[in-house]
């Protein structure tokens, strides 16, 4: 008997083998998604012509036959909140000696809730393990299984939409699996699933120091005149285009590299016994010490007491430009390939020793001005005791070098991300839309056109009218003492704030104060989390009366001695008498907040500010 039913298994799994033989579903299908409630839930893939396809999820299916192009569509009916893992099942039968239906895929620990797409560029991709500086102790206890995300590694296509992507797999949420999860989308399902108490599914399409044209369909682009003629292009129309440029462009920059390393007189020298410093100049890391590209070495010493030097530490050498190797006492700790990331190495047990250690910095500077960034933590912890790197140190120009070959930045191409990271999804069902970007389109006068045009391909690729909640860009760079006259950042921090005005569902995500001045990637994404959670509650999910966004600008009235009133929508009112920083002046127009690194001044009941405007004076 037990043979019996041993062959009975043997057979439903060479069964199963054989339905899964043609059978493919998208790569975002897969144990632990999240599906949309409350809407018909489509569910495709390919597989064999002719045969019958039935889709079973929560007691519910549907059948359908697979077209001649090997394609297949159902649609599940819509289905209310299921928060109890469930399994969706996808049988097949017909085609290849298939004369009944035999399970061909089967995803369990299926969700049903609300589903967000979190699209952008490197703030919306920066993970909590850059940020635990300021929300370590937010996230080190938190476990949510109601919490689903899914990230899509870079990808992209420059000659047409892709049907599939590749995608990583779905996950919950733990203290052991959060590290590579997108803080801001971290911190906005953790908000909305514990205000709404249904299951919470995040993709997240995103790719840093991208432009917004490269998220666009083409015939959407080809409406701007300065694309028009743009896809006539050889590398939108030669399949092998992107292989034979990055060929040749490595090529290049690996004789680059090892030009710089085969000349470099410090390394593979500066560990040996006999090696001499003296030579080295004294210098101020934070002074200017650039001579331009190259092999730059620098050596720092701390002075550790007995009982530290016998433990394991932290290393945090703050951020610079470009990349870095850094050693303790001769021992390797860690290296970062470019300029933004903290340099938070971990020191081995065993490696430091009582009195002065070497901390020795190879910096690798491939264009721009090397520099190290100013106001990071720069500092040795052992424990509780924190021992300070001197901003002093000795230097080396180890070998000067003309600056990198050029290098394309593949992925950041009109149409490509869209093509690859977006059309995928075009039969998936959202809640809603979280978008943060706009650093990489600096100098972009209607960047507002553009992103209005974005929203509306996805719109009509979706079909349906999806709400969207926009990150205005935070604080950065100088906190200026006079008006400023003219500011690319703060150009897009207005063009944001105009596109939310022409698109339907739409608001702005208020981060002026949660930005750093030396740090394009600010931490506190719990902030910026919770003010994008608050739009998407009042957007998405209909709570009118919340208060969700500082106060709005009505206008701006001139009176008789000169001074300007603003009425704001909550009844405040500010009086500018002249030009300053925070109010100032420009024509018949006023601004506020027009400054990089601006101190907001007003706020609402619940301390969110107002973002950054412009509106025209009335007389």
């Amino acid at each position: 008997m037990k043979r019996y039913g041993f062959i009975l298994l043997l057979l439903a799994q060479c069964a199963m083998l054989l339905a899964q033989g043609t059978l493919r579903l998208p790569a975002f299908f897969s144990d632990g998604i999240v599906l949309q409630r409350d809407v018909k839930i489509p569910v495709w893939g390919w597989g064999e012509p002719g045969a019958t396809i039935k889709v079973e999820l929560n007691g519910k299916s549907a059948k359908c036959k697979v077209q001649d192009d090997g394609r297949w569509k159902v649609y599940l009916p819509k289905m209310n909140v299921c928060s109890e893992p469930t399994t969706l099942d996808i049988y097949v039968k017909g085609g290849a000696k298939r004369s009944a239906l035999s399970l061909g895929k089967s995803f369990k620990n299926v969700l049903i809730g609300d589903v967000f797409l979190c699209s952008g560029q490197s703030n919306m991709e920066l993970p909590i393990r850059r940020c635990m500086d300021r929300v370590g102790d937010l996230v080190k206890d938190y476990s949510n299984d109601q919490i689903r995300y899914l990230k899509f590694p870079h990808q992209y296509n420059y000659v047409r939409p892709n049907n599939d992507v590749r995608a990583l797999r779905w996950q919950n949420i733990t203290p052991q699996n959060c590290a590579e999860v997108s803080a801001i989308c971290y911190f906005m399902a953790r908000e909305l699933q514990e205000e709404k108490h249904v299951p919470i599914g995040i993709i997240n399409s995103a790719v840093g120091g991208t432009r917004v044209e490269a998220w666009m369909p083409q015939q959407t682009l080809k409406s701007f005149p300065v694309y028009e003629k743009e896809f006539y292009k050889q590398k939108y129309i030669q399949e092998n285009w992107v292989d034979s440029v990055n060929r040749a462009e490595m090529n290049a920059f690996r004789d680059w590299e090892r030009t710089m390393m085969s000349q470099d007189t410090v390394v593979n020298r500066w560990h040996t016994a006999d090696y001499d410093f003296s030579s080295w100049q004294k210098t101020n890391i934070f002074a200017n010490w650039s001579k331009g590209n190259g092999s730059y070495w620098f050596r720092f010493t701390v002075n550790v007491n007995d009982e530290d030097a016998a433990k394991a530490a932290v290393l945090r050498m703050g951020a610079m430009k470009d990349a870095d190797t850094i050693f303790v006492n001769g021992k390797y700790v860690g290296n970062t390939t470019y300029e933004y990331p903290p340099r938070i190495y971990k020191v081995p047990e065993g490696v430091l020793r009582k009195g002065d250690n070497d901390i020795m910095v190879h910096l690798m500077s491939q264009s721009g001005r090397p520099n190290f960034t100013k106001g990071k933590l720069y500092q040795l912890e052992v424990g509780d005791n924190v021992y300070k790197v001197s901003e002093e140190a000795q230097m080396c120009i180890a070998k000067q070098m003309r600056p990198r070959p050029f290098s394309t930045y593949f992925v950041d191409c009109p149409t490509a991300l869209y093509n690859a990271m977006i059309y995928p999804l075009r039969d998936f069902q959202f809640k809603g839309i979280l978008w943060y970007q706009g650093e990489s389109n600096l100098g972009t006068v209607d960047y507002a056109s553009y992103l209005s045009a974005m929203v509306d391909s996805w719109r009509k690729q979706f079909r349906a009218q999806l709400p969207i909640v926009i990150m205005q860009l935070p604080g950065y760079m100088t906190r200026h003492t006079e008006p400023v006259k003219q500011s690319g950042w703060c150009d897009i921090r207005e063009q944001q704030r105009i596109a939310t005005r022409i698109i339907s569902k739409s608001a702005l995500g208020a981060t002026l104060d949660t930005g750093e001045w030396n740090d394009i990637h600010p931490q506190d994404k719990q902030v910026a989390g919770h003010r994008a959670a608050l739009q998407m509650r009042k957007l998405a999910y209909g709570e009118k009366s919340l208060e969700s966004e500082g106060p709005r600008a009505l206008s701006a009235k001139r009176q008789f001695d000169g001074s300007i009133v603003v009425t704001f929508d909550d009844g405040q009112t500010k009086v500018v008498k002249e030009s300053t920083v925070t109010w100032s002046i420009v024509g018949d127009r006023l601004r506020y907040c027009y400054d990089d690194y601006p101190v907001p001044e007003i706020f609402s009941k619940d301390g969110i500010p107002t973002p950054q405007f412009e509106i025209p004076i009335t007389e």
